[in-house]
């Protein structure tokens, strides 16, 4: 494993690591992309959208209803792989019996926010500025609310910020036709970070948070011990030596949403290991710091890029 320090600046005072080497030149070539991006808001009629947010219209795949559709090396292209499961998806389900479809009320219109891409990464990184794009149109729209979204506490938490905004609840495997949809185009590319739409999530969800309490102090380790994939070999170890210099180790998901908000508000030092939980670090103070704990072979692939420092930075 190799220590990288990453400290947040303002945007677009991109800053390397403090240990940065030449030979990882090619892991932080400054990224100017999102300067090109405009998102739109489009509103399509007569739309199917698949359980998982594809959208198909007029039997091609809606552009900006996904990330990672285009033809370029910042990332993987999947338009191909997105358009063909959402056209056989349109087909099958409404000529065939395997799959379940229903329409919507052609009297309401609904707000699609999800693709096919989605954890907690994506709903701070896509889906809640997707909801903040169309916050003044809340009273007039119903979300299209996936059932499975009743599971995850950060979803259905965060949503209390949003009143207005009704929900239509889609049961799960059902893939639905929807006559009026509201669709908030996606950012291209999934490491990409739009520093408008970074710093407004942050600045909702931190007053939000602002009255609740941390639970910990100032030095944080973000534990992946109960993760799936991503974790020390030797956690037991790397916990101890953490303790010893004074980070509390710490489980976000097992707190509240706010609760993870205000633990690394307060933080001045965060410790973790590359991955979606670092996204977290957007909620730090601007002179806190970022230790990012990365696999050495990260170091040599020339497609990846340290994209959450870029978070930090903005």
């Amino acid at each position: 494993m190799s220590l990288i320090k990453e400290t947040p600046q303002a945007v677009l005072n991109f800053r390397l690591p403090v240990n940065h080497i030449p030979a990882w030149n090619h892991l932080f070539k400054k990224d100017d992309r999102y300067l090109r991006v405009k998102l739109k808001v489009r509103y399509l009629k007569n739309a199917f959208v698949s359980e998982d947010g594809l959208v198909i219209k007029n039997g091609l795949l809606a552009k900006g209803s996904a990330p990672n559709l285009g033809f370029s090396r910042y990332d993987s292209n999947h338009y191909f792989s997105h358009w063909r499961t959402g056209l056989e998806q349109a087909l099958v389900s409404k000529l065939g019996r395997s799959l379940k479809r229903r329409k919507l009320d052609a009297n309401k219109q609904y707000l699609l926010v999800h693709s096919p891409w989605f954890s907690y990464y994506f709903w701070i990184t896509e889906c809640l500025p997707r909801i903040l794009a169309v916050k003044d149109q809340h009273s007039d729209l119903h979300l299209i609310y996936p059932e499975v979204w009743h599971t995850i506490p950060y979803v259905r938490e965060s949503l209390e910020l949003f009143p207005d905004l009704r929900r239509e609840v889609i049961p799960n495997h059902y893939h639905i036709e929807v006559p009026q949809l509201v669709m908030p185009e996606v950012k291209p590319w999934t490491p990409m970070f739009i520093p408008e739409q970074t710093q407004a999530v942050r600045a909702l969800l931190l007053k939000w948070a602002e009255d609740t309490p941390s639970p910990f102090g100032t030095k944080i380790y973000l534990s992946r011990e109960r993760a799936a994939r991503k974790r020390f070999s030797n956690e037991a170890q790397a916990e101890k030596t953490l303790s010893e210099l004074g980070f509390d180790t710490v489980f976000l998901e097992e707190l509240p949403f706010k609760s993870q908000i205000a633990t690394l508000r307060d933080a001045r030092e965060l410790v973790g290991i590359t991955g979606a939980g670092t996204i977290n670090a957007m909620f730090m103070p601007q002179e806190a710091t970022l230790y990012d704990i990365t696999n050495q072979d990260y170091l040599h692939r020339k497609q990846y890029k340290f994209h959450f420092l870029k978070c930090a930075t903005y």
